[in-house]
């Protein structure tokens, strides 16, 4: 089954005019008023399929030239065996994660191939309205949010320094080319923050905070927060052990 709603005007937001969010997922957790919610929020296309392959079925039907695929948790087993095919839906696009339990948020973290199938975002569901609104937003711009908790995936060496990997030391450079102001940007990044929260923290404007983010992804070659987020746990705490 497919719901979509037709598109309003847009609103002050600069999306692509034919940017669709397309929810994969059963009614239960994409309700017609959800689909409503994004519409009138973003003023952009919104559709709900309950699976990949009732996607396909239908994808011929409308020619869309960005879209964000925003997958349940529910389909996780799917999204692993597959991910090619859920990659390829998501064309230009960007392809997110929806999750309720934190388990499932770091089982695919863990087992996601990030160089063969790209980066993917995380959309928390449990969580106030405003910021699941505001997370969907960074996604519609392209900012992939990760949350902070996965760093928790990551290898812990409690009783000896650990040893950086050849692909770690390549990029210290890279890192130690950084200012001190675009490294505490880059950690907030990495926790999860937004960039309101990371001016507030650091007592600048949010228009700074994106001029820092340019020159940071610029720096470490990177093109969308959960990349940068990747990097900084890949890198500084191996350059913290050198201090």
């Amino acid at each position: 089954m497919i719901d979509s709603l037709k598109r309003n005007t847009r609103d002050e937001n600069d999306y692509p005019i034919e940017l669709s969010v397309i929810f994969i997922g059963k009614e239960l957790f994409y309700s017609n008023q959800t689909l409503r919610s994004v519409q009138s929020e973003f003023g952009v296309l919104a559709f709900r399929y309950d699976s990949l392959d009732r996607l396909q079925s239908q994808d011929g039907r409308q020619i869309l030239t960005e879209r964000i695929i925003i997958v349940d948790q529910m389909l996780l087993e799917d999204l692993l065996a597959r991910p090619s095919d859920y990659r390829r839906v998501a064309g230009a696009g960007c392809l997110a994660f929806a999750y309720r339990k934190e388990s499932s948020a770091r089982f695919l973290f863990e087992h996601w191939d990030r160089q063969q199938h790209g980066d993917i975002g995380y959309l928390p569901m449990n969580v106030a309205p405003d910021v699941w609104r505001a997370i969907l937003r960074l996604l519609m711009h392209e900012e992939l949010h990760l949350p902070s908790f996965v760093a928790d995936c990551l290898p812990q060496t409690p009783d000896a320094q650990p040893q950086p990997s050849a692909q770690a030391s390549e990029k210290l450079p890279l890192y130690t080319s950084l200012t001190r102001r675009e490294k505490q940007v880059l950690k907030l990044v990495s926790q999860g923050e937004s960039n309101k929260v990371i001016a507030a923290q650091l007592g600048i404007t949010e228009h700074t905070v994106k001029l820092h983010l340019h020159n940071v992804s610029g720096k470490i070659g990177v093109s969308n927060r959960t990349a940068a987020a990747h990097f900084y746990f890949e890198v500084a705490p191996h350059e913290s052990n050198r201090d």
